[in-house]
């Protein structure tokens, strides 16, 4: 990933992604970490725990940063499930209110209206953006543990074939900083719910030879999706990046608590 800096706002961006002149896409960062302060310096998380008047400050730096217009900045509510929401003009026309609850059971938004920015919060889950060029249209896409089995990934590519007839060979894709495999120990009856929803699930796990648990990889079985979807692989970047080995870069919400921080990974079209 490369790094990006503006307005003094540290974030990364995909450099797969950043091939394309008509996009632009981010994943923010901590933007500089104070110890003890779970939530220093750039938590961009509604639903963190901080003060919501900060964070609703730290998303409008955000949003003027990146040159977005007021109400064109759009995030979901995030259930960990498998809802996909389309921001359409439809959409953009509702009242606040309505747009809380139209993205209030969503975990994906799609939309190919340019100057609109989509993104997702996140503290370990894994963020997923697609970009058609050909179509022009986007994605971004929270994907938890509970997201992952239940495939919101290739649901969201279905969801784009559906609503904007992309075809899934012209998808490029980009998974974001997220936890490992080493970081992501899980008990029982997660590794129970990977088994039931993945033929393979030898190809996502591990088990630790001194706990006796396992550890999954949301990294590949985010790629599996994504490449079952009919995503060419060599269209798919990972980034690579652990959040909770890097919690000083990233919000970890294993290595910070439940109660820190969250930070925005996002992509919007260029006119």
């Amino acid at each position: 990933m490369k790094p990006v800096k503006i307005e003094n706002i540290e974030m990364l961006s995909f450099e797969s992604l950043n091939s394309f002149d008509d996009i632009f896409n981010f994943v923010t960062t901590r933007n500089g970490a104070v110890a003890g302060d779970p939530y220093s310096s750039f938590n961009l998380g509604v639903h963190s725990g901080e003060s919501l008047d900060r964070v609703l400050a730290h998303q409008e730096m955000l949003r003027k940063a990146i040159g977005i217009a007021q109400g064109h900045f759009i995030l979901p509510r995030q259930v960990h499930g498998c809802g996909v929401a389309i921001v359409d003009h439809h959409f953009l026309n509702l009242s606040l209110d309505d747009r809380k609850v139209a993205v209030s059971q969503a975990d994906a938004l799609l939309t190919d209206i340019p100057e609109v920015c989509i993104g997702v919060t996140t503290a370990d889950c894994v963020p997923v953006l697609l970009y058609d060029p050909v179509k022009r249209c986007i994605a971004a896409i929270h994907a938890g543990w509970r997201g992952t089995v239940q495939h919101i990934v290739s649901l969201t590519v279905r969801r784009m074939v559906a609503h904007f007839g992309v075809s899934p060979s012209d998808i490029y894709a980009a998974i974001g900083p997220s936890i490992s495999c080493e970081q992501f120990e899980v008990g029982d009856e997660v590794y129970d719910a990977f088994k039931s929803s993945y033929a393979n699930v030898g190809k996502l796990s591990v088990r630790h030879p001194v706990t006796g648990k396992y550890h999954i990889d949301l990294w590949q079985a985010n790629r599996i999706d994504l490449c079952d979807a009919g995503v060419p692989a060599t269209h798919i970047e990972i980034a690579g990046l652990c959040t909770k080995a890097h919690s000083d870069r990233f919000f970890s919400a294993r290595a910070l608590g439940v109660k820190s921080g969250r930070f925005i990974s996002g992509i919007f079209l260029r006119r």
